[in-house]
């Protein structure tokens, strides 16, 4: 029965948006969503249930909607695109008070040179902070204490940095509704061709989406040259 599974796999199927999980599976306790499209974590608010959430290799720019995920543990946003302006949403993690560990190699955020302090200050019940394939640092007591007594000096210098590069600190911080694209919405190219005729994409989640749509439909194409090819060899033997 599906609604007493515990444990789903849906890593690899290409999906855009999270949808009836926590609807159906109520008693989910881990959740492999890894290497998708995934724009927006949402609908994942029914599990109270949920202790580890692997969204990794997806297009999330925000942590959000997981507040209701009281019994989190562990949360992998390993190579997602949560940049310094998508750092502020971490503050949404606050009440879930069980959360142990966070993975957040490869997002641009932890190229911000304060971005481990931030954290670690901001969700206090962290005790592993990944943010590089070979840092998998435990959380000392004594590293926390530390980063608390700067975070409000670096929750000011954070808002400076994004107002200099013409972000509002303020939508930053709130949480906001706002996924990413609907699957059968249009996306806009922002792409070039170069000196060879080949497209050239600026890496980024509309990228993403691009090339896999493109991709379906290449194999689309091809299975229905296949299927006419048959149909004509059919059509000359009779």
């Amino acid at each position: 029965m599906l609604s007493t599974l515990e444990e789903v796999a849906l890593h690899q199927q290409h999906i855009e948006k999270i949808e009836m999980l926590g609807q159906i599976c109520r008693h989910l306790k881990i959740l492999y969503l890894q290497n998708n499209l995934i724009g927006k974590i949402q609908n994942l608010h029914r599990l109270k249930e949920l202790e580890y959430a692997n969204l990794a290799i997806n297009n999330i720019t925000r942590i959000e909607n997981l507040q209701k995920c009281e019994s989190l543990q562990k949360l992998d946003l390993t190579v997602n695109f949560i940049n310094k302006a998508g750092l502020m949403s971490v503050r949404s993690l606050s009440n879930n008070i069980h959360l142990r560990e966070l993975q957040l190699v490869g997002n641009p955020c932890t190229e911000w040179p304060y971005y481990r302090q931030y954290v670690v200050a901001t969700l206090p019940q962290l005790q592993k902070l990944t943010a590089a394939v070979k840092d998998g640092r435990d959380v000392k007591r004594s590293e926390r204490i530390a980063a608390l007594q700067v975070l409000p000096e670096l929750e000011a210098k954070l808002r400076r940095e994004l107002l200099a590069e013409g972000i509002d600190p303020e939508a930053a911080a709130a949480v906001e509704d706002d996924s990413l694209l609907a699957e059968d919405a249009e996306i806009e190219e922002t792409g070039y061709m170069d000196e060879n005729g080949e497209m050239m994409r600026p890496w980024c989640p509309k990228t993403r989406i691009l090339d896999y749509r493109e991709t379906m439909q290449r194999e689309r194409e091809a299975e229905e040259a296949k299927k006419k090819s048959r149909s004509n060899l059919f059509a000359e033997a009779e």
